[in-house]
């Protein structure tokens, strides 16, 4: 088998986009220091929360479906939530 000649020039692979990313990403984050980052952190906390309760009621409606079959109401979906639901 032969082998296929690469255009790319290896020493320059790791060069080409990583370190823009990277420092495009690193610029991009908030800066926060004290209760604005606890609280930005709570926001996420809170997010990832939100998001594996909205989980939990999906697999709650695979199981009720199967284990119910045709008694289950066709009409019937629950409702999901978003962060914004838990908030004053």
């Amino acid at each position: 088998m032969s082998k296929k000649k690469s255009y790319m020039n290896k020493s320059n692979l790791i060069k080409e986009g990583f370190f823009d990313k990277l420092k495009s990403f690193l610029t991009l984050r908030p800066n926060l220091k004290g209760k604005e980052k606890i609280s930005y952190l709570n926001k996420i906390k809170l997010a990832l929360k939100v998001s594996n309760l909205n989980k939990a009621i999906d697999d709650f409606e695979k199981v009720s479906k199967k284990h119910l079959g045709k008694d289950y109401p066709k009409n019937i979906k629950l409702g999901r939530f978003e962060p914004k639901d838990f908030l004053k």
